[in-house]
């Protein structure tokens, strides 16, 4: 319940600024557009590319955000009143990662609505789309969400956490990326399972993993 209320907070004082994530969308919708015209006009070069750009992204778009998890509680001081807080601080990391999560999943669908129309992205197989979607944000949450709370207090955090973020990603990426091509050039759903499971691993061992360490990182 306090992870759940953590993330709600988070998303309110968010979207009540909006600043952040429109400067963010706005950022990588002209990121696609230059790219769709680097790849030249002929849309079956256009749609083979479609599923790294997005995901390249999306990558992109998680380590733009990944700050803001804990930005909020460095600015008003209240990551040492979270601390206080009874009870194990998994419950931090859970919220952290919902909002993270959140985030992703927004900015991830109106990327796919733009790489859709910029790239000839067939929208037809779009319900396992959103399944890749969310298999493949929820492993770079789990990263990103246990990297920025173990940088929060440091400066030039924004510079550090995308190089030890990208190493960790790189797989959960990858399937991602081999997952969507799949489905964009018409394979059957049956076939792009094995990326599914993979991408389930992935998440189950990030997400423990993170969850486990993250109090001590945060502590330190």
């Amino acid at each position: 319940m306090r992870s759940l209320w953590l993330a709600l907070r988070d998303l309110t004082l968010e979207f009540r600024g909006r600043a952040g994530i429109l400067s963010v969308v706005f950022f990588l919708a002209v990121m696609l557009f230059i790219l769709g015209l680097a790849f030249g006009p002929n849309p079956q070069d256009l749609q083979r590319a479609a599923p790294g750009v997005f995901w390249v992204a999306l990558a992109f778009a998680g380590s733009l955000l990944a700050s803001r998890a804990f930005g909020l509680e460095i600015e008003d001081g209240t990551l040492d009143d979270l601390l206080l807080t009874s009870g194990s601080r998994e419950w931090i990391y859970l919220g952290k990662l919902a909002f993270q999560l959140a985030l992703l999943l927004g900015v991830g669908v109106l990327l796919l609505l733009i790489t859709a129309g910029l790239f000839y992205l067939p929208l037809g197989p779009w319900p396992w789309y959103l399944l890749t979607l969310v298999l493949g944000t929820l492993g770079y949450a789990a990263i990103s969400t246990f990297y920025a709370g173990m940088l929060a207090r440091l400066r030039g955090r924004e510079v550090l956490l995308p190089l030890l973020l990208f190493p960790l990603v790189v797989p959960v990426v990858l399937s991602a990326v081999r997952a969507t091509g799949d489905l964009a050039g018409g394979v059957p759903p049956g076939e792009v399972a094995g990326w599914w499971q993979l991408l389930v691993v992935f998440d189950v061992v990030y997400v423990v993993a993170s969850g486990l360490l993250f109090p001590y990182v945060l502590e330190g």
